[in-house]
């Protein structure tokens, strides 16, 4: 008996402690949650969400695609630009997987990947008798993409530091309970679809803070696909990711099949109304077969078929018909790999690219990335080193790129390109290669960090009553501007824009200024753009209504238009002429001032001078042009590239060879090919850096040369 008496204690023992409840059972478990219906638009302005271009195609068209094959994986949905409203039905389940009719309270909503928008009203919904049916608000889908259901508190939304009021209130206890959606599939990232900004700004992209993967490897056995609803000939085309420079910090890569984009208004309609691009020119057929391309058609007769806009391929009763399209595809993008990107070349092409989607200054570029790579040319014979790059050719930038209108006199802001942050010419070929021409280097460089705390204040458009200027970014409600500030702020703006003592011209010209401070630690500077003119001149005369053309002969002629005090005029004729400057009443007489053909004149008006009268002394017909520079600036980098340029330079330097080299590089206009970079807080906006001494070369001053070690232009 003594053998047991261990038992015995712990039995007194077990019955000495308490009985443990099992929990309550939850009164559900999960949600049912089913998909009626994803539109675009809201309220009864509503319509069906399209699918994939190739879907359509292969249905008849959006409007008869089966409502079953909507969303599968053979018919994704395509990315959105903007919100979509998803109608959904969520019905809690017991643990037993049986309606649970008795519960009822909010129920809050998700979407995996994706954001929710809008209010409180789509973001969560009452559940009754179990059930819950409501229409909720969405932006960025993209692949394998589900919905869910919750009972779990709606996330706040926040305004001001303060929470929004409209959250419901909470019950006593919350299951946490969750339910899932089937798969809705929309169509995997592309370059171009990770950066089509939303809405009409270009300081961000639609993805950002998203970790994903762009293309597919071949094991995978599938081909990431271009959609494009305007690009029938990229269509359906593979994506085809090509290398278009490296770095010390990363590298570029354009989608060279990236769908072309239609140029889109505030309104949502075609043709941007004073900077709109060139139309899309008419392929006319002709009579023994095959077409021609016509820029400017009036719609006369065509043989056989129908005339079709050249990219769109809709029927083109005149070039007016057509539509326009941005410059870029939105399809190039920086990738940050911290370092120089061991293993890959300029022109590489590329299976895949992963990582975690940022902005910086307003570039999108890609983060923490991987890549795998589908040829490397250098493993080619040299002759084939572009046979992808050859697809990305660079794009001129322009004055109709950097966003000047189609009206004579000039807008604030038009001294510098791209500053407006509703221009999505420029935005559409960021990260992308892009060319100007004619460019002129700074001739001072000032310092306008007098605090030297390696900081300087940039600008900003505003108004002073009726009138714009540059002043204070410090808007209301932020604090005033700091007196410090407003010195070195006043300083870096007279520079940028050519005001103050920047105004007084030097040798016969306005001088360009930049500011030392941003280009010591930055490596920027400024520069100045192809002036308008005519384009048969060598000008930039991509916004029309900024030059004027008048025909001269033996009676005084003059422009149509009027110019203000101050403007400075280019200005040339194709036949000898005599001129005089004056008001608009001016009349030009065979004793003025002589003008040798084909002679560019450069005029600033002064005291009541707003236009030219021009006579030709022989009395022969002849034509002229007049166009006002405004003076239209960028930012360029060539550290890199080109480490023996030195912009901020002195003619007067000790050394003779540097003071040879600063007359060069002053004396000289240059062309440029680069990489265009997005910098929201730089004046201006927008950079471009040349890869390599390849993509610059030079026109010299008369009696010069080119600046080492920079080639004269072909």
């Amino acid at each position: 008996m003594i053998r047991h008496l261990p038992w015995l204690g712990l039995v007194v023992a077990l019955a000495g402690c308490p009985k443990i409840k099992p929990p309550p059972v939850m009164p559900i478990s999960s949600f049912k949650v089913e998909v009626r219906g994803l539109d675009v638009g809201k309220g009864a302005t509503r319509t069906p969400l399209n699918v994939v271009t190739t879907c359509a195609v292969k249905h008849g068209g959006q409007a008869t695609v089966p409502e079953a094959e909507k969303g599968t994986r053979a018919c994704p949905y395509a990315i959105s630009r903007g919100d979509i409203e998803v109608d959904l039905t969520a019905t809690a389940l017991d643990v037993s997987g049986n309606p649970a009719l008795t519960f009822s309270g909010p129920v809050s909503f998700r979407v995996v990947p994706g954001d929710l928008s809008g209010g409180y009203e789509n973001r969560f919904a009452m559940a009754a008798s179990g059930v819950v049916t409501t229409t909720i608000r969405t932006q960025h889908q993209y692949g394998a993409t589900r919905f869910w259901a919750e009972d779990a508190p709606p996330s706040p939304l926040y305004s001001d530091g303060g929470i929004i009021p409209g959250l419901p209130v909470e019950p006593p206890h919350r299951t946490y309970a969750t339910g899932l959606s089937p798969q809705i599939f929309f169509e995997e990232p592309t370059l171009a679809k990770v950066q089509i900004p939303d809405g009409f700004d270009n300081r961000s992209s639609p993805l950002v803070g998203e970790f994903l993967t762009i293309g597919k490897n071949p094991e995978s056995g599938e081909q990431l696909l271009q959609s494009c609803a305007n690009d029938p000939q990229r269509d359906g085309q593979p994506a085809l990711m090509v290398i278009t420079g490296t770095d010390p910090g990363g590298f570029y890569v354009t989608d060279v099949s990236a769908c072309r984009q239609l140029e889109l208004t505030d309104a949502g309609g075609l043709d941007a109304p004073r900077t709109a691009e060139p139309k899309d020119p008419c392929l006319l057929p002709l009579t023994g077969g095959g077409s021609v391309v016509i820029e400017q058609w009036d719609g006369g007769a065509s043989a056989g078929e129908p005339a079709r806009c050249k990219v769109s391929n809709e029927v083109c009763t005149a070039t007016a018909s057509c539509r326009s399209y941005l410059p870029g595809t939105y399809g190039g993008m920086f990738i940050y790999n911290y370092s120089f990107p061991d293993g890959l070349d300029e022109g590489d092409l590329l299976w895949t690219l992963s990582g975690s989607v940022q902005e910086f200054t307003s570039t999108t570029q890609m983060v923490f990335p991987s890549w795998s790579i589908a040829e490397k040319v250098r493993r080619l014979p040299p002759d084939q080193w572009n046979k992808w790059l050859q697809y990305a050719p660079p794009i001129e930038i322009n004055n109709r790129t950097c966003g000047a209108e189609n009206v004579l006199p000039p807008f604030l802001t038009d001294q510098l390109c791209g500053h407006n942050r509703r221009n999505l010419k420029m935005e559409s070929l960021e990260s992308g290669l892009v060319k100007v021409k004619n460019l002129r280097l700074p001739s001072a460089f000032t310092n306008c960090d007098f605090n030297a705390d390696f900081s300087v204040p940039f600008f900003c458009d505003t108004r002073d009553g009726a009138d714009w200027i540059w002043g204070s970014c410090a808007f209301p409600p932020s604090p005033p501007e700091p007196a410090a500030d407003t010195i070195e702020r006043v300083c870096n703006s007279d520079c940028v824009i050519g005001t103050g003592p920047w105004a007084v011209r030097k040798d016969g010209l306005r001088q360009i200024c930049s500011e030392r401070t941003t280009y010591v630690g930055f490596g920027q500077f400024v520069v100045e753009m192809n002036p308008p003119g005519a384009d048969s001149w060598g000008f930039d005369e991509s916004v029309p209504a900024r030059v004027q053309h008048f025909d001269v002969g033996a009676a005084p002629a003059r422009p149509a238009g009027v110019y203000a005090a101050g403007a400075d005029l280019n200005l040339g004729c194709d036949v000898e002429v005599r001129l005089a400057f004056g008001p608009a009443n001016v009349v030009a007489t065979a004793t003025d001032l002589p003008l040798q053909a084909r002679t560019v004149l450069n005029h600033e008006l002064t005291g009541t001078e707003t236009t030219v009268a021009v006579i030709v002394p022989g009395g022969g017909p002849g034509k002229c042009w007049v166009a006002q520079n405004f003076h239209n600036r960028i930012n360029i980098v060539t550290k890199d590239a080109l480490p023996e340029l030195q912009p901020d330079c002195a003619l007067d330097d000790p050394d003779p060879l540097k003071a040879k080299q600063c007359q060069y590089t002053r004396g000289a206009t240059f062309d440029l090919i680069g990489h265009l970079r997005h910098l929201q807080p730089g004046r201006p906006r927008w950079a471009i850096l040349p890869r390599d001494p390849d993509d610059v070369c030079c026109r010299p001053g008369p009696g010069l040369e080119c600046p080492r070690p920079v080639k004269p232009c072909p």
